[in-house]
């Protein structure tokens, strides 16, 4: 698989400027090549940084491996797949420098943000994991694999523990556990890991109902309203202030796909009016303002700039279907309970 692939070939990352090799054996890779080079053959085609090294794509690997088993419900693919999700799990636990069982970024830019530089425990990365450990453990269920189960279930309980510890301020979790200036800003993508779960069929085993209101209105009232008055979806990144954060360019940035992950997540949550707030402002920006209806950019900002077009991350828009769906099941499951 491409997990267990390993390639020691060096090479250059351009965000350092350091060597390092070409791909890590049982890291997830970055991406399976370059339409410019041999894709298949030459995977981990990004060079920006040695994406070995970054906390989200192991735990996305998992959950989206999760994603796809409760959707089709094929056991012999989970059976192919169970050896990359342990290989994933392990590393995942190299990751975690300082015992409290969630992985720590390392004070770069780690994760899909690639310009957004992030130390210690992380909303977004924290939450990917502690979804991904649900997700796992489960899987091992599945699996019959009960040593992994008792594993999994310590290592989740304590990651859990550790995330509201070093995270949670009463409305939101905090950008980072770090002493920076922007450790507490209000990032939009934060429910990340509750969103995968959610679509996946769970609720609030691991991420409580109460904190998750709270958190996507107070990115609705900050990230959506008071960034753009709700005419262009959600922005990265606010200070609790209310200002919007300048510490890097992607914190400045709308991403076009987030803010349509964040509108399905609001009508899970029975915030449908916000949701479609959220959703409109980011559709009639790229379609009807921007035009750009087939060249969905990867990010915008309020002073009219975007870049990289016909990027993947829009394809999050379809959650909001599955996220309606799921909406309708749960209403008349409840009618029919009544």
């Amino acid at each position: 698989t491409s997990i267990a692939f390993e390639k020691l070939e060096s090479r250059v990352y351009l965000f350092h400027g350091q060597s390092g090799i070409w791909k890590t054996l049982n890291s997830v890779p970055h991406d399976l090549g370059d339409p410019d080079e041999e894709p298949w053959l030459f995977i981990n085609a990004y060079i920006a940084h040695d994406t070995a090294d970054w906390k989200d794509l192991g735990p996305k690997y998992v959950l989206q491996v999760y994603r796809d088993y409760i959707y089709t419900q094929n056991k012999q693919f989970l059976i192919d797949i169970w050896p990359t999700i342990k290989l994933v799990m392990n590393r995942l636990k190299t990751q975690d420098t300082d015992g409290d069982g969630l992985i720590d970024n390392g004070g770069f830019a780690d994760q899909t943000y690639d310009a957004w530089t992030v130390a210690g425990a992380s909303a977004y990365c924290g939450g990917l994991h502690i979804a991904a450990l649900r997700a796992s453990l489960e899987m091992a269920r599945l699996m019959d694999d009960t040593s992994l189960v008792d594993e999994y279930e310590v290592w989740l309980q304590l990651a859990k523990k550790s995330y509201s510890e070093k995270l949670w301020n009463g409305q939101y979790y905090d950008y980072d556990s770090s002493m920076s200036f922007q450790h507490d800003s209000i990032m939009s993508d934060q429910l990340a890991g509750f969103w995968y779960l959610r679509l996946s069929g769970h609720k609030y085993e691991d991420f409580e109902k109460d904190r998750v209101d709270s958190i996507l209105t107070k990115i609705f009232k900050t990230n959506v309203m008071e960034f753009g008055n709700g005419k262009l979806g959600a922005v990265n990144g606010m200070t609790k202030t209310g200002k919007l954060e300048t510490v890097s360019i992607q914190s400045e940035e709308v991403w076009t796909g987030v803010t349509y992950g964040l509108s399905s997540t609001m009508i899970m949550e029975n915030l449908e009016n916000e949701a479609f707030v959220t959703s409109e402002g980011i559709y009639n920006t790229c379609y009807n303002i921007a035009g750009l209806a087939f060249q969905t950019p990867e990010a915008l900002t309020r002073e009219n700039r975007f870049r990289s077009c016909g990027y993947m991350r829009a394809l999050s828009i379809w959650a909001i279907q599955k996220a309606i769906e799921l909406s309708r099941t749960e209403a008349n499951r409840n009618k029919d309970q009544v």
